[in-house]
């Protein structure tokens, strides 16, 4: 099996990320690795971004100044 990951850029996502975590969470292959960079939100974003990396390890939690979805997706990639 080879490894999967699922790249989401948020920006003051709050109104939208749980259920988009929860969608990609909940799918059953498990080397899924899902990159989550938070564009230096103002909201809950980072908030809901933690509470999630604690009940999945899968997450990958990143955090940078806001600089758009084009940053944060190379930003991940990086990764």
């Amino acid at each position: 099996m080879n490894k999967v990951s699922v790249i989401i850029p948020a920006y003051n996502a709050e109104k939208y990320l749980e259920e988009c975590l929860e969608s990609v969470c909940g799918q059953t292959y498990q080397k899924l690795e899902i990159i989550v960079v938070d564009d230096g939100s103002k909201d809950a974003t980072a908030s809901i971004i933690k509470k999630y990396v604690e009940q999945d390890k899968r997450i990958v939690p990143c955090y940078n100044e806001n600089h758009g979805v084009s940053y944060s997706r190379n930003f991940a990639l990086d990764r």
